[in-house]
């Protein structure tokens, strides 16, 4: 073999490397390249149909994803501007939210927690139903979500969301605050807390809300440990202070529990916590003895009634199931100490009651 053939030789070599890494590295087939077509051209159903039936056949390129991702964000972004509340949305983007899994861009990335985001603003702006608003801040939180783990699009996600709360605040806090019953308005109060907790306003509304419903039962409860519902609890305990003096270094008053737990249990007044706005806590000391309500038969045999009476009690008393006990109770702290709630915990329930400063 002279020179000239060994270098031929050695040119066809290298072009079948190529060749064979091209081929391991994924290459664009007829589908696939088609699909780019209709997303280069808007036609963005037509890319998807492209694209999953390139994936179907196992024939793609390292675009593939990043493309594929993009056709489902654009068409998603379509339908919305037809029917902001269609069907489809949902589909679009959690396929695109699994293509992201795989893609490689960090722009597609942006564009999709960016259009997930504004999904989410323009349906919470919408005037519908309180579900509704929730599934538009969850597409907000999602989006948030996607941006920190993937490092792409936070700032604007967060802009977005901002955006959102306080469009829905303007509207929904004045409506709660024309409530006039305190027990509803805290509700409605409650339910803007759950999609916008940070706003500044609120958070005064909600606070001279919880001074003037100490005395209060709140027959609705926050899930604790998760975000607040407002569903009604059927499983805790609703407290209420019908008489409370709070000083820099004392919580003094009667706090009545009411039980809902489904179960007849012990109230032990020493379980009794209040929680600091800092998270610190000291425990209750009893003053005098408390009541517990309870159901007993009176009358002569054959004209028996049933009445409630209330037994008295000293440090722990018989609570049971829809019934009450009441106990006069003492907090002592120090001056740094800024009294946030009172909560009640056992085995059977747990409840809270938000005092206000």
């Amino acid at each position: 073999m002279n020179i000239q053939q060994g270098k031929k030789m050695k040119k066809m070599l290298f072009l079948v490397f190529m060749g064979a890494l091209v081929a391991l590295t994924g290459c664009k087939g007829t589908n696939e390249k088609r699909g780019d077509e209709h997303l280069e051209a808007g036609r963005f159903r037509n890319a998807i149909n492209s694209y999953l039936e390139a994936k179907k056949k196992g024939s793609i390129s390292d675009e593939f994803y990043d493309n594929f991702a993009l056709a489902l964000i654009r068409a998603a972004d379509a339908e919305a501007k037809k029917d902001l509340n269609s069907q489809l949305l949902s589909g679009y983007f959690e396929q695109a939210q699994k293509a992201l899994d795989s893609a490689k861009k960090d722009e597609v990335t942006q564009e999709f927690v960016t259009a997930l985001a504004n999904l989410g603003k323009l349906q919470a702006a919408q005037e519908t139903d309180y579900g509704t608003v929730l599934n538009a801040f969850a597409k907000l939180d999602t989006a948030m979500v996607m941006a920190k783990r993937k490092g792409v699009g936070e700032g604007a996600v967060k802009t977005i969301r901002s955006e959102a709360e306080n469009a829905y605040v303007k509207v929904a806090l004045p409506n709660a605050l024309s409530e006039e019953d305190p027990v509803v308005r805290e509700y409605f109060l409650l339910q803007i807390d759950v999609v916008a907790p940070e706003n500044a306003e609120l958070k005064q509304a909600l606070n001279k809300s919880r001074v003037n419903t100490r005395g209060y039962f709140l027959i609705f409860g926050e899930n604790i440990g998760e975000r607040p519902s407002n569903r009604v609890d059927k499983w805790g305990y609703v407290m209420a202070f019908p008489t409370i003096k709070i000083s820099s270094t004392s919580l003094v008053g009667e706090l009545q529990v009411w039980a809902s737990t489904g179960n007849n249990t012990e109230f032990v007044v020493d379980q009794i916590k209040l929680v600091s706005t800092d998270g610190k806590e000291v425990f209750a000391k009893q003053t005098g003895s408390g009541w517990c309500e309870a159901e007993v038969v009176v009358g002569k045999k054959g004209n028996e009634k049933v009445e409630k009476k209330k037994a008295s009690f000293k440090g722990k008393g018989k609570l049971l199931n829809e019934f009450q006990c009441s106990a006069n109770i003492t907090f002592s702290f120090d001056s740094s100490f800024t009294p946030d709630y009172v909560e009640y915990k056992d085995e059977m329930g747990i409840g809270r009651k938000y005092l206000g400063q």
